[in-house]
């Protein structure tokens, strides 16, 4: 998934869907959902891993998506600085099937990069090499459908090229890529000229970097027998940004954490000086008896860089995580943004989470990933939306603009002497990192059972149960239920009857 943040409004896009909310004082208000399909006038064919960017110089959002049926890349202009405006799309053939595309932003130019594969269907394509569109961008500002660009490649000679979003005004659009599988430096590339005039492509560096190879699988926990594992993908660039002369990527990576034995999956973060081509900061991001992946990264306003990831392990339920390295290069604890209602069982868990900072309010990164599933059995999947604001040690933290977390009905429960009681309840809306508390009392008003559940996804009119172990008790009790945010917002209890014969 993707996000990216503007002036009044933060948009996310997943494979096949958009959401748009309104930001402001208060908190943020969903003010449209639409298929991807409409937004890019692609009909019925089939859409993969959408990138979006807003960009502060011009006022607008970008888009881009591969059509895999097409065999194209397709590049989406707001024409305003409301995203649910319209757009104009126009598409960039490619030489083979366009996987992964990257989307980045300079003063005059917007470059689109993908890996091609002979085949993105079947397991085992050949890889082709990377292949890079370089853009008027002002042909698109003034709503242009056949812009002019330039094409350079497909080479084998780079893997994975990431374009980045710039964040301060540079005429030059830099990107970087890394050696496919096992990479000990990393490329850096500047793309300079404006379509129709000549446009390079040149590598102005290689700096060393510590050794990034392809990360393990990450670990769940045990269930129905199973440790069904989440892939990890590869050792490629997943996000990358620049701004006042430095430049920083994510990736994922295998290391060994602090106070662990095993290999892990690490969230890799490196910042580097395009001026002089030098890595300033490498760092391994590793959780010991933990995964971390799909790293995304944005600095804010105060030059520290927030960096949103996925955690999961066996005794960890898939979760959005987020921390701040400040100034002085110190992390800050990481922090669960959001977390998985159980066991994620898809065929796929995705490609990479998104970061983005907030143009009218610098000290503000909003930040998104996959959380996991929705519910505690289920198949499918969640995403998580949020702010993100760095506060020195000491400080006293702004205001949480967060809504209240979802009401839920406790429900009257019938039970027999001698097993566990499932004191039921039904979510009354919908509510993300969302703990559920419960409380049992006697008829004389004694708490008898209290428990608390972890964070999960809580959805509207979903039935859940908490399991009483309640043994040899008999008679009327009273259990009371309410959920709690992650900021300690509490919803009014509910309460309903337990009678147990």
């Amino acid at each position: 998934m993707t996000v990216a943040a503007g002036p009044g409004f933060v948009v996310e896009m997943v494979n096949l869907a958009e959401s748009v909310w309104r930001t402001g004082s208060g908190a943020p208000q969903l003010v449209q959902t639409r298929d991807l399909a409409v937004l890019f006038g692609s009909g019925s064919d089939q859409l993969t891993d959408p990138r979006v960017l807003y960009d502060a110089t011009s006022g607008r959002w970008f888009a881009s998506i591969s059509d895999v049926d097409g065999k194209d890349v397709l590049l989406a202009v707001s024409t305003g600085s409301d995203p649910t405006g319209t757009w104009t799309v126009t598409s960039f053939d490619a030489a083979a099937c366009a996987d992964q595309p990257r989307l980045g932003i300079a003063d005059d130019i917007v470059v689109l990069t993908a890996d091609l594969f002979d085949d993105c269907e079947a397991r085992g394509a050949r890889a082709l090499g990377n292949e890079i569109w370089t853009v008027n961008k002002a042909q698109l500002l003034a709503g242009s459908t056949t812009p002019a660009f330039s094409v350079f490649g497909p080479t084998p000679e780079y893997s994975s090229v990431a374009p980045v979003q710039s964040l301060s005004p540079t005429a030059t659009e830099y990107a970087v890529a890394v050696d496919d599988r096992v990479s000990r430096v990393v490329h850096v590339m500047a793309i300079d000229g404006v379509p129709p005039s000549p446009v390079t492509v040149r590598e102005t560096a290689t700096p060393a970097i510590s050794l990034l190879a392809r990360p393990p699988a990450a670990a769940q926990p045990q269930s129905g027998g199973l440790r069904p594992p989440i892939a990890t993908n590869d050792n490629r660039i997943l996000d990358s940004v620049w701004e006042n002369g430095k430049l920083w990527f994510s990736a994922n990576a295998r290391c060994v954490p602090a106070g662990d034995s095993l290999i892990r999956t690490c969230a890799r973060v490196v910042e580097l000086a395009t001026e002089t081509g030098t890595v300033t900061w490498d760092q391994d991001i590793g959780v010991a008896g933990a995964h971390v992946f799909f790293p995304a990264v944005r600095p804010d306003g105060d030059g520290n860089l927030v960096i949103v990831a996925g955690e999961s392990g066996l005794k960890v339920l898939p979760e959005v995580i987020v921390l701040g390295r400040t100034p002085d290069g110190a992390l800050t604890e990481p922090l669960v943004v959001a977390q998985s209602a159980g066991v994620y069982r898809g065929d796929r868990y995705g490609d990479y989470f998104g970061a983005a900072r907030d143009p009218l309010d610098p000290h503000t990164v909003w930040i998104g990933g996959e959380a996991g599933t929705d519910v505690p059995s289920g198949s499918g999947w969640a995403t998580t939306v949020a702010s993100v604001v760095v506060t020195g040690a000491g400080a006293i933290p702004p205001t949480v603009a967060g809504t209240a977390p979802p009401g839920v009905r406790a429900i009257a429960v019938l039970a027999r002497i001698g097993g566990p009681v499932r004191l039921a309840y039904r979510a009354l809306d919908d509510g993300n990192a969302v703990r559920t508390r419960v409380v049992v009392q006697n008829a004389k008003k004694a708490v008898v059972y209290r428990a608390s559940t972890v964070r999960r996804t809580l959805r509207f009119d979903q039935r859940y149960v908490m399991v009483w172990p309640a043994k040899k008790v008999r008679g009327t009790f009273t259990f009371c239920v309410n959920t709690v945010s992650t900021t300690g917002m509490e919803s009014p209890p509910s309460c309903a009857r337990v009678t147990i014969r």
